[in-house]
């Protein structure tokens, strides 16, 4: 099986959606290539040779990973080098929830001085994140509601040579796991033979996901946001966002 080649391609997903459920499928496909030390993050124009070289050489059956805002710049980038990207996204409230509940844990966002200042709440964060504010970190411009941050992301979505995936898909039942494995192993494969093998490859990426060997991981369900939102967060929500949910499909 791991004979098999695929074209390389890149895993791009919205922060707290699911990346390392997906990267943890894709590591499932026999013999695949993946180096924890390459990435992309950030808008391209803050890129160096020294991160955009390692992605320009990414060999067969291998792929990278990154949270990429979208533009017509880095659309141009990936298809240049003619590199599909698979994309993850989630529920934005289980989004929101599941960043609130990170931000505090680690030094390195740019959120985390706003979100660990004396008085501030896990539920003055979840409003923080849904109407957006002023970020304490020096030089910093005001965050974005989830909305507008949301977005900046999805327009990824229905972009040529784009996958999307559903967190939601990841952790269904037996038979949504297989058909959105299988889906994926149709638009990675790229005119490649998997007829012969594509049931255990099917079998060995869905056996490979492990949410708790993440560790990131927390609870790895969705609709949690309902158990943390009071009815006024999720008005709140509604009215910054419902538009949001409804065009893409979570309302």
């Amino acid at each position: 099986m791991s004979q098999i080649v695929i074209p390389r391609f890149f895993l791009n997903s919205i922060p707290k959606s699911g990346t390392h459920l997906l990267k943890q499928l894709l590591l499932g496909i026999p013999g695949i290539q993946y180096n924890s030390q390459i990435g992309l993050y950030e808008h391209l124009h803050y890129q160096t040779d020294e991160t955009l070289h390692p992605i320009k050489n990414l060999p067969p059956h291998s792929f990278a990973n990154g949270h990429l805002h979208y533009s017509v710049e880095w659309e141009r980038f990936f298809n240049e080098l003619n590199m599909k990207q698979v994309f993850v996204l989630r529920d934005p409230r289980d989004v929101l929830i599941s960043y609130a509940h990170f931000i505090p844990g680690t030094q390195i966002d740019h959120l985390y001085r706003t979100f660990t200042q004396e008085g501030f709440t896990h539920r003055d964060r979840i409003k923080f994140l849904i109407e957006g504010g002023s970020v304490l970190e020096n030089g910093m411009p005001d965050h974005p509601g989830i909305r507008e941050w949301y977005q900046s992301f999805s327009g990824w979505l229905n972009r040529p040579n784009v996958h999307a995936i559903r967190f939601e898909d990841m952790i269904g039942s037996e038979q949504m796991k297989r058909k959105t494995t299988s889906d994926l192993l149709d638009f990675l494969s790229d005119g490649v033979n998997l007829s012969h093998h594509r049931e255990d490859w099917i079998t060995a990426m869905i056996s490979n996901i492990r949410p708790e060997a993440s560790v990131t991981f927390r609870k790895g369900k969705s609709g949690g946001w309902k158990d943390e939102m009071d009815d006024e967060l999720k008005a709140l929500f509604q009215a910054c966002a419902g538009d949001l949910l409804e065009q893409l499909g979570y309302e």
